[in-house]
């Protein structure tokens, strides 16, 4: 896989840009990464960085890599991930309008939940995401993801909530994968708050 490709595929970002030398090189440390056994091997539990526009107003954040993600290096690749792309086609935005990643960068094999240490060693790479595209809103998917930014106390109680924070806001949603198995009609309530939301910020 090359390294570069965080950068190459994010939009409005030449390659005299200077941030582009820190997208790839973010990159490239994601891809490289080996701190927690077992992840980040090519094809089981490999690794991919953020996707996205480096300039995004919202940033979308959810839990681990999936397994077609890993293939695709794009976070929210089919599966759960149509529904935002639902949402952003209802908001007429694209997925390189806005800035998708994960709380942990690799696919946990069988799709398990995080461990709280794998969670603990990918946090410097989100942060560093945040701190290149400094989104103004960022959409946390998930309780990992959630918990991130709001902290452990904050699940489920702050669901559905708007919250400022100093540099940004967080929107705490469940996961897609979640809300699919509650029926059509909680899909399209999902759906359409994402988009409400993604058309408010961007």
């Amino acid at each position: 896989m090359n390294t570069c490709m965080l950068v190459s595929i994010m939009s409005g970002l030449s390659n005299d840009h200077p941030l582009h030398s820190e997208f790839e090189s973010l990159a490239k440390a994601i891809k490289e990464c080996h701190r927690c056994e077992g992840l980040n091997i090519e094809g089981e539990t490999e690794a991919a960085p953020g996707f996205g526009n480096p300039n995004a107003k919202i940033m979308v954040v959810g839990q681990s890599l999936c397994s077609r993600c890993m293939k695709t290096q794009v976070p929210f690749s089919g599966g759960s991930g149509r529904l935002l792309d639902l949402a952003l086609e209802q908001s007429n935005l694209r997925k390189t309008d806005i800035f998708v990643t994960n709380v942990v960068h690799c696919h946990t094999r069988g799709n398990r939940k995080s461990f709280p240490h794998e969670i603990a060693n990918c946090r410097e790479y989100l942060m560093k995401e945040i701190e290149l595209v400094r989104p103004k809103a960022i959409i946390a998917l998930g309780k990992d993801a959630v918990s991130s930014f709001l902290g452990p106390e904050s699940w489920p109680g702050e669901v559905g909530k708007r919250v400022v924070q100093p540099s940004y806001v967080v929107y705490p949603r469940y996961h897609p994968s979640y809300i699919m198995k509650l029926g059509k009609n909680k899909v399209t309530a999902y759906v359409q708050t994402l988009s409400e939301i993604l058309r408010f910020e961007s």
